[in-house]
């Protein structure tokens, strides 16, 4: 009952504070609905990325930098892909303050152990530097594209050393 009441006040001084009519809180939900909804239009995309369009899940078209509009609450989703940035991914070390979670190594020393051609046991360490040319294709064509390629990356370097003999590797 204490609640029931504390609830009715609520109301009551919602009520005084807006004039007493649902009408003037309606076009209040309505302005702040039209404001999130302008907010949520507007977009940027920095000079070295494009952005890729999606409405309702589905690709559209991408989207060169500069401020953009796209139709908002969800209708459209920009991706923002950096196209003319060279990326990189590091095996068996890594660069302090990485912003890419598949940058640097996973699991430290281990993926640097191989053992080549000739039997004996090498710590290789690595870099794989690359752009992405097509961002459809980077987005919708591999489920992990960035751990994909340093899974492959590691396989080939492996399969690389161990062709060759430890003086051939050093």
């Amino acid at each position: 009952a204490e609640l029931e009441q504390l609830v009715q006040l609520g109301q009551d001084k919602l009520k005084q504070a807006f004039g007493g009519g649902s009408r003037n809180m309606m076009v209040i939900v309505l302005l702040a609905l039209l404001g999130l909804g302008l907010w949520s239009a507007f977009y940027t995309v920095p000079s070295d990325s494009v952005a890729v369009i999606q409405r309702f899940g589905k690709y559209v078209k991408e989207v060169p930098p500069g401020l953009h509009f796209k139709f908002p609450l969800g209708i459209d989703l920009a991706t923002i892909v950096p196209v003319k940035r060279q990326l990189k991914q590091e095996f068996g070390f890594s660069t302090p303050g990485a912003g890419d979670r598949y940058q640097s190594p996973k699991d430290g020393k281990r993926e640097t152990e191989m053992v080549t051609g000739d039997l004996n046991a090498a710590l290789v360490e690595w870099v794989v530097q690359y752009r992405i040319a097509d961002p459809a294709k980077f987005l919708f064509e591999v489920r992990e594209p960035r751990a994909t390629l340093r899974y492959v990356s590691e396989s080939v370097m492996r399969e690389v050393v161990g062709d060759r003999t430890v003086d051939e590797v050093i």
